[in-house]
């Protein structure tokens, strides 16, 4: 049996925080823990992933253009806006 999480729906893509983490934006790609890894540490990561001390994190607006989805208007918008 696979601990492994099922992929990300739209809405939890959109609720994610500012700053995902490595292995969050790695399911949201639809890759496990290590691969994700392996790519940051490779600097082959889809996106540009950013190092916080020890942590690895990749930045929401990012992540989203990576997949396909519209930016949101300012970085602290959790969806974006409608006229």
């Amino acid at each position: 049996m696979s601990t492994e999480k099922p992929r990300m729906t739209e809405d939890e893509l959109r609720a994610l925080p500012v700053s995902v983490p490595l292995v969050e934006a790695g399911r949201a790609l639809c890759m496990g823990r290590t691969k994700a890894h392996e790519l940051a540490r490779k600097k082959q990561f889809p996106c540009r992933v950013l190092r916080l001390g020890g942590a690895y994190v990749v930045p929401k607006t990012e992540l989203l253009r990576v997949l396909g989805y519209d930016a949101p208007t300012t970085a602290l918008d959790p969806e974006p806006a409608t006229p």
